[in-house]
Order: C-alpha cells, then structure tokens, then sequence
C-alpha cells in the first residue's frame, strides 16, 4: 500500500527499534526517508535495509538537542531528497532508576533529548512545512512518540514518565497553537505500551534486578499486564505511525493513539 507516496520523511532515533521499523515501513508505502541518529552505524544499517528493499533512503548524523543539526536535517530532506511533509520525533532515552539515586546530570539529559528535542524537531518541522498553505498542499504531518507512561506513570521510571508526560501535553498545546497560527499541519501522539525492544527489555531487565524474579518471569509478568498478553513488536508501533503520516488520518490532530495491548487498563 503507498499510503505516503511521493512524501518526504525525517524519522530520528531511526537506527533501531520503533524508529528504524517506522523508516522502513514508510518507504515501503512509498515515502524518500531520511534516516537520522546518532549511532552512524545503525543508521547506515537502517538506509541498507530500505534500498535493498527497493525503497529510497539516506542517512544523517543527528543530535537531536542541537538546534544546528536540525537545521542539517531539514535541509537534507529539503534540498537533497526533494521535500519535507512527515516528522517522526521517535529518538529518546529511557532512564529506570529510583528517584532516590537518580541525579540532576540524569534527570537533564533525559528530558533534553525526550523533550527538548521534541520540541527543536516541531519548530523546525513547523518552519518548513508551514508553506504548505500558501499552495494548497496537502498538511504536513508530525507524529510524536508519546508512551503510556504519560499516562499511568512508571515505578522506577519517574524521570522518564515525566518526559513523556511534557511531550504528551507539548503536542497537545501545539495542536492548538498551529491552528491558531493557521498553519496546514496536523500533530499528533503515538503511546505504546511495552515494546519488544532493547529499550522494553530494559525495562523488564531492572524490573527483574528491583524484585528479584528472573529475567524471563519478568517477561512472562510483563505479557500478562497487557490484556493482548503479549508485548507489542516494533512493527506495531510503525504502523500506528504511518496511518497518522498519511491521509488516512487527515482529520486526526491533537489526538492520542494509544497503541499498548490494553497496558495502561490492567
């Protein structure tokens, strides 16, 4: 299905897990993706992938915390792939720790790369794609990584949960700051639940360190707290993601796809 054909996409975070399954299945329905991370290896991996599938992709070296890579970023997808209609904000970092031993220097680049770089993606999204209305375009599309964490809170994960909660109530307000502007760009939130990912067995792997279960009963304890009893993939995610880049979701802004297998309910 080319749901985004034609499209131009920055996926950040992209050299793995949501991030890199989102780069490729947005070339597969037909988006030029420009794969962006700061792990130059994974992101070279990621590009492969994409063009061995016959999809078209570069890649790019990218804090998300500096204001002058983004800048990089959209003249990258601008100048060298031809446009810039669809940002996935996915690049985050997850920090499981009791509040107790966490430090301000933690504390701080959890919420520059979970929320300031959200925030950098959006004003520079925003800075190009608000052209769009001047030609009728179609809207540009923004997609944030959110997380149910926002929503139920994390044990071990306060300083994490609080991140995704700024960046819950950031796309929220900028759904309706666009408006106001009348920009054509719609914004919307992605909330997975526990995903089947380096950064989800983390999670179950401190949860198991913290209770003393093994690792694999920790797994087993965390399918259960999901009413789909399983946890979700990568691919899962990508797709939530690709529906809300396309015109499927045309009259979606502002909105909170929670994508969990019921987890914030159990």
């Amino acid at each position: 299905m080319n749901r985004v054909d034609g499209k131009v996409a920055i996926v950040t975070g992209a050299s793995r897990g949501i991030g890199r399954a989102t780069a490729e299945l947005l070339a597969e329905c037909g988006a030029k993706v420009l794969v962006t991370d700061v792990l130059d290896d994974g992101v070279a991996e990621t590009v492969e992938a994409i063009k061995s599938a016959g999809g078209e992709a570069t890649g790019l070296h990218h804090d998300v915390t500096s204001e002058e890579d983004w800048a990089k970023a959209v003249d990258a997808a601008v100048n060298g792939l031809g446009g810039f209609e669809i940002l996935v904000n996915n690049a985050g970092i997850f920090l499981q720790k009791a509040i107790e031993e966490t430090t301000f220097e933690e504390y701080d680049k959890v919420m520059r790369v979970n929320v300031w770089g959200v925030m950098l993606g959006t004003k520079a999204a925003m800075g190009s794609m608000k052209v769009r209305i001047l030609n009728n375009d179609p809207a540009g599309a923004i997609v944030n990584l959110v997380s149910t964490a926002s929503i139920k809170g994390s044990p071990f994960g306060s300083v994490y949960s609080t991140s995704k909660g700024a960046v819950r109530l950031f796309t929220r307000s900028m759904a309706r700051e666009i408006s106001a502007l009348g920009y054509n760009i719609r914004i919307n939130g992605v909330y997975p639940g526990v995903i089947d990912t380096e950064m989800g067995a983390a999670a179950m792997n401190r949860m198991a360190d913290a209770t003393g279960e093994s690792r694999n009963r920790a797994r087993e304890i965390a399918e259960d707290m999901h009413l789909i009893k399983r946890l979700g993939t990568a691919e899962d995610i990508a797709k939530s993601i690709v529906y809300l880049a396309s015109e499927d979701a045309s009259y979606m802004t502002g909105s909170e796809l929670v994508v969990d297998g019921g987890f914030w309910l159990k």
